[in-house]
């Protein structure tokens, strides 16, 4: 069987024949777009599809000749003939001036059996959203034609996500934006391809990025390879991104800069030194003084502008690094933070080495130090060792011997600290350009220091300050000083290490206390006559000498603190927490035991001695 037809009808127009389909074949389009484009893509694309029907409907109008009344009511019919909806309710109130723009404009009804609605429930199920896109569209764009300005419809409800009807408003644009509405910006979506063509120069871009920082990291790692120096490095970074470049500690002292004179260095460095005291006082901030950040930061000053970044080495900041934009302001820096990352990664890694290099031969000069005290090397091995890290030791010295209490923590924290001072004594005096022996010894710290090294200032000028700086770093700690008196001869540095213990031991009061100060006390006191000064206070203190027992321990510091006053019971009760009765009765107690009146100036004073010797040799504690 053969069947063959032909048919033509002349009677359908070829510029704009109308093409018959079910509303199923759109609901069918429908669900094709959102699983290709997605759903939220597909509210722009087929509110533009909308829009070009309603504005072709709206010319095909305009060629009648009807009244703007009759346009407005001819746009629902054609609605409905175009098989979208079954029906509509409209109302629009408006406005013109003398040329016909409009001065006031506000249109609302309801759609009938929306197409939209019943095909997106049919494939989709209900929405979270109105889905009359569509028709939205077609509104918009059919009376924006008519009006020669553009407005836009808005459904307020829609049977799509569950109301009872579709119900719309249209106002004009500028009182949308006014009021802030939210769904602008899918009336303007951009083009599919258009996103894509500005999706590919993103990642074009992100590829030229990547390999602008593949470039920098190589480049990076062959500096720190080849035993690069941070100067260095930091010139090469300059040359390469033409951006100054800075490093600094976390005190703001200037390690390296590259990319500006050092003339004009300075002029920004006097510029962030002010914004950092202005900030100082404004935030009140107390440890380390120091505002600048622990991640990345912007600061801007009326002169400059810093992008700035943490040096970390084993989970401590040591240091930031920065890029200073003088000239010209730039809002975007995600780049040039991604290259400042890798370049403060970069100088992570030189300052971990310098400082393994620096912290073992310290600890070699602590170790050293340790067996000079205990004496196990000759003078003249002494002396030749100390050539060779740079220091004099044929020249006067002083030993001092620093002891630190922290407030409150655990063993670790303790062990922390000592480790944590360890280092900051080393680097401060590293800092001031002074060669020291620093070490650890019997749960102390113990410094020695040269008469060169102290440049002929008091010894105690140079602990007072060094004080300070633990005091300001360490705000919880308490720390106090011994010193010995003058050493002309590097071998009695182990009786040097005595006086600086027993004038540590006297530090009641004070948080340095040089050995030359104890008077009487320092010369009477010395390992030789440990014994004879035991056997005297066994003789003079009685039963007050026995510090096993804490009640008697109570009796005996109260009684120093009470010879150390002088006798007086009102700073004796402050520095006890006593009160004037109980303080009477503790003093009344012990000239029973001692069998002595603690009024007599004599006795007063030989009690004292020989309390203050105990403390000095550590048979007693007072603090």
């Amino acid at each position: 069987m053969n069947v063959s037809e032909i048919s033509h009808c002349e009677e359908i127009a070829l510029d704009d024949r109308r093409i018959i389909t079910s509303s199923s074949a759109f609901g069918i389009l429908r669900q094709q777009l959102v699983k290709n484009i997605g759903i939220d893509r597909i509210k722009g694309f087929l509110f533009h599809y909308g829009w070009e029907m309603g504005v072709n409907d709206a010319k095909d109008a305009l060629k009648t000749n009807l009244s703007l009344q009759e346009l407005i009511k001819d746009g629902p019919i054609r609605h409905i003939e175009n098989g979208h909806i079954r029906g509509t309710q409209h109302n629009c109130t408006y406005e013109l001036d003398e040329q016909h723009k409009i001065t006031y404009f506000y249109s609302t009804g309801t759609w009938v059996d929306s197409y939209e609605a019943i095909e997106h429930i049919k494939r989709l199920g209900i929405s979270k959203t109105q889905v009359c896109h569509t028709l939205i569209g077609f509104a918009s764009g059919f009376m924006s034609t008519i009006f020669g300005e553009r407005l836009l419809a808005k459904e307020v409800a829609c049977v799509g996500k569950g109301d009872d009807v579709c119900r719309w408003e249209i106002k004009r644009q500028i009182e949308w934006e006014a009021e802030g509405e939210s769904d602008l910006h899918f009336y303007n979506e951009t083009p599919i391809v258009k996103e894509l063509e500005y999706t590919y120069d993103q990642l074009l871009e992100q590829k030229n990025v990547v390999m602008r920082l593949a470039d920098f990291q190589q480049k990076l790692t062959e500096e720190i390879i080849n035993g690069s120096h941070l100067q260095t490095i930091a010139n090469m970074v300059y040359d390469n991104l033409r951006i100054p470049i800075l490093i600094e500690d976390t005190d703001h002292r200037t390690i390296v800069f590259a990319g500006v004179s050092e003339e004009r260095f300075l002029e920004l460095k006097v510029d962030m030194d002010q914004f950092i005291r202005e900030n100082e006082q404004k935030d009140q901030l107390v440890k380390h003084a120091n505002p600048l950040p622990f991640s990345k930061k912007i600061i801007k000053t009326e002169n400059q502008e810093r992008l700035i970044t943490p040096i970390q080495v084993q989970k401590e900041v040591l240091g930031y690094c920065a890029f200073i934009y003088v000239d010209a302001e730039k809002e975007k820096h995600e780049e040039d933070y991604l290259l400042l990352d890798r370049f403060a990664n970069a100088a992570s890694l030189i300052l971990l080495n310098e400082k393994t290099s620096f912290e073992s031969f310290e600890r070699m000069k602590g170790n050293f130090l340790e067996q000079i005290i205990e004496g196990k090397l000759p003078k003249s091995e002494i002396i030749k060792r100390g050539k060779f890290i740079g220091i004099d030791l044929g020249k006067p010295f002083f030993l001092a011997v620093m002891e630190y209490k922290k407030t409150q923590g655990s063993l670790e924290e303790e062990f922390l600290l000592q480790e944590h001072l360890f280092e900051t004594t080393f680097r401060y005096f590293n800092g001031k350009k002074a060669t020291i022996l620093a070490g650890q010894y019997d749960g102390n710290i113990i410094l020695l220091l040269t008469n060169d090294t102290v440049k002929n200032s008091p010894i105690t000028d140079v602990l007072k300050e060094f004080h300070g700086y633990l005091m300001q770093r360490y705000p919880h700690g308490t720390f106090k000083f011994g010193i010995s008196n003058v050493n002309n001869e590097i071998e009695s540095a182990v009786k040097g290490y005595e006086e600086a213990v027993i004038a540590l031991r006297l530090s009641v009061r004070k948080e340095i206390v040089p050995f030359q100060s104890l008077g009487i006390v320092g010369v009477l006191i010395n390992s030789k006559n440990m014994n004879g000064i035991k056997m005297i206070a066994e003789q003079e203190l009685g039963p007050l000498y026995n510090t096993e027992e804490p009640k008697i321990v109570e009796l005996l510091k109260t009684l120093y603190f009470f010879l150390l006053n002088g006798g007086k019971l009102e700073q004796t009760m402050q520095d006890l927490s006593l009160s004037m009765s109980g303080l009477r009765h503790r003093i009344n107690k012990i000239e029973s035991l001692l069998e002595k009146d603690l009024r007599e100036p004599n006795e007063m004073h030989q009690l004292l001695l020989i309390i203050k010797s105990l403390i000095a040799l550590g048979e007693i504690e007072v603090d």
